[in-house]
C-alpha cells in the first residue's frame, strides 16, 4: 500500500509539474538606431537612398532602422554634406556627426 501511494504521488507530481512550461525562446524585434549630433538645422537625411526626412540633434532623438550595413546621406539646402557607410548591430545606436 505504501508503494502504491508513493507511485501515485510521483505520477501526480510529474503531471502537475509540467503544466505551464513553454518551450522556446522569446526574442524582440530586431532594431538598430541612428542619432545625429552637431548642426542639424535645415538638414535632411536619406538612408540607403530612401526618402529624405528632417532630424533633431541629440541622443534622445533616435531614428529606428534595421540592423546591418547602411549608407547615410545628409543634405543641407540640397547639397550633400555628409555621406557615411555604417554598420549597426542589433540594439545598437550609432551617432552621425553633422557639420
Amino acid at each position: 500500500m505504501r508503494h502504491l501511494l508513493s507511485a501515485f504521488g510521483l505520477v501526480a507530481v510529474l503531471l502537475f509539474g509540467g503544466c505551464g512550461y513553454k518551450e522556446g525562446v522569446a526574442t524582440g524585434e530586431r532594431a538598430a538606431y541612428l542619432y545625429f549630433a552637431g548642426d542639424t538645422e535645415n538638414v535632411t537625411v536619406s538612408v540607403d537612398g530612401g526618402p529624405e526626412f528632417s532630424v533633431k540633434p541629440g541622443r534622445d532623438n533616435q531614428y529606428r532602422i534595421v540592423p546591418g550595413k547602411h549608407t547615410v546621406r545628409v543634405y543641407r539646402a540640397g547639397s550633400l554634406i555628409v555621406e557615411r557607410e555604417v554598420y549597426v548591430g542589433d540594439g545598437v545606436a550609432k551617432e552621425i556627426g553633422v557639420r
